[in-house]
């Protein structure tokens, strides 16, 4: 599924399983296009693998403050447990480009290419804003490494009220047959006088009849200014109007914290349970756990998962935890464990924001995980055998001072990430840095200097000349000096 699209997805996930929620989540977004597996995953990726939630009521305008304090996120580096599980392979980089204002603008997205030692381009999104500093276009594109290109793949085009609320978005499917965008999906938005969602509404493009075809409906219910319902029909083209499909259906306590979340679908001639969630809170009314049942189809609920979340004195989200219903008790699962500076508050980051384009001033059941700079993200998975935890994946966020610039920023590009390859070396090797002025000396050693030269980071260095043998390479970079060691052979 398309980048663009399955950003969108995740927002429609708090629409539908969650309702409109104040709180967007940016990073866990960004971490869940890569972890996504499955629909049934949408609501927990949103809700869980969340570790910082915006708090501005319109996202995808920051309020930039003072350039010596603001710190920008320009990219986040995922990497994944090597094979003995005690080391670290890269996996991918998303990389943040910012304009002046500090909103985001460009995002690449980079996967790991192991036999040299180098990021390679994988899709890139572009975003143009309007004049209310609300995203105006969104374009997707997919690298075509045969041409060193990007090739357009898909678009969307975003239509706003005078509230600032998304009332129409158009999705695009580049035409290489016809070299042009062609109509996919519109997505119409209504809203009640609060802003909270009325209805929402999905039709595909017919390319034979060259007309909107309806396709699915959601109806938002509120009792007390609570979202309590969302019925959700589908559009039936033997009666030529919307069947009944399914619903979502929301419990709260005494001070209007959601409880329980339950969905069913219409069997016909009456609602069938599917599965549900319950939530409860620690002593901050944050969520504590979230538990998920499933309906056996005959008369009970069936335990099936829960996730369990902890907190620091800051409310950060430091530690989140899954487990597994096997045998009448939970059972770990994985953990991930995140790390913050304190130093520095929410509200002093700049973030790629922009993914909830629907908001309503409403709240569910959301994990408070935002109130510092996340640093570091690591999930581990128990080991039944071993009963330890071993490693599965890291994601670490590389930031700048300074409000966007629309310059790249490639922190992740840091003294860890720069390598020799070939390695031994035959005749030359490269460098996998992206910089453009280099200085490399090589030393035997004994320490004696033997080359000397300034090249660019892409350009091979010969050395055929030298002996067969064992040599160290000083590195600088405008970011970093490193030491590394090759062999002549």
């Amino acid at each position: 599924m398309k980048r663009i699209l399955l950003a969108l997805l995740f927002t429609l996930a708090a629409l539908f399983v969650s309702g409109q929620i104040n709180d967007s989540g940016i990073l866990s977004l960004l971490k869940a296009r890569q972890q996504l597996k499955g629909l049934d995953k949408q609501e927990l990726q949103l809700k869980q693998d969340l570790k910082l939630l915006e708090k501005s009521v319109s996202p995808q305008i920051p309020t930039l403050r003072d350039a010596t304090t603001k710190q920008k996120l320009d990219s986040t580096v995922m990497f994944v447990a090597t094979s003995d599980l005690l080391g670290w392979d890269k996996s991918s980089k998303d990389q943040y480009i910012y304009d002046a204002s500090g909103r985001w603008i460009t995002g690449i997205y980079y996967d790991w290419n192991k036999a040299t030692n180098v990021w390679v381009n994988a899709t890139k999104d572009e975003y143009t804003y309007n004049a209310n500093g609300k995203w105006s276009v969104a374009t997707s594109y997919k690298w075509n490494s045969t041409n060193s290109v990007w090739d357009k793949d898909a678009m969307q085009e975003f239509t706003y009220n005078t509230g600032g609320y998304a009332t129409q978005i158009l999705y695009y499917d580049w035409s290489t047959t016809a070299n042009n965008w062609i109509y996919d999906t519109k997505y119409e938005l209504t809203y009640n006088a609060d802003n909270t969602a009325k209805q929402f509404l999905v039709s595909s493009w017919n390319a034979t009849t060259s007309a909107w075809d309806k396709s699915m409906k959601y109806d938002y219910t509120y009792t007390n200014s609570k979202l309590t319902q969302v019925l959700v029909s589908s559009w039936d083209t033997d009666t030529n109007d919307w069947a009944t499909a399914m619903k979502y259906d929301y419990e709260y306590d005494a001070g209007g914290k959601i409880t329980r979340t339950t969905y069913s679908i219409w069997a016909g001639t009456s609602w069938m349970y599917m599965m549900k969630y319950e939530y409860t809170y620690d002593t901050n009314n944050r969520i504590a756990t979230e538990t998920r049942s499933d309906w056996n189809l005959v008369t009970q609920w069936s335990y099936v998962a829960m996730y369990e979340f902890k907190y620091d004195g800051n409310g950060n989200n430091t530690e989140y935890y899954t487990y597994k219903w096997e045998n009448g008790q939970w059972a770990k699962q994985t953990k991930e464990l995140t790390t913050f500076d304190l130093n520095y508050t929410y509200a002093d980051l700049i973030l790629p924001s922009g993914y909830s384009v629907f908001f309503s001033p409403y709240t569910l059941a959301t994990v408070s995980g935002g109130m510092n700079k996340p640093l570091q993200d690591i999930e581990y998975a128990w080991n039944t055998g071993t009963t330890n935890w071993d490693n599965k994946s890291k994601t670490i966020y590389y930031y700048s001072a300074g409000p966007g610039t629309g310059v790249v920023e490639q922190k992740a590009d840091d003294a860890s990430a720069i390598t020799i390859y070939p390695n031994p070396v035959a005749n030359a090797f490269n460098l996998n840095t992206t910089e453009s002025n280099v200085q490399i000396s090589i030393f035997d050693l004994s320490g004696s200097l033997l080359l000397s030269k300034q090249i660019s980071g892409s350009d091979p260095v010969d050395v055929s000349f030298l002996s067969e043998g064992i040599y160290m390479a000083k590195i600088v970079t405008e970011k970093a000096t490193v030491t590394r060691k090759f062999v002549k052979r």
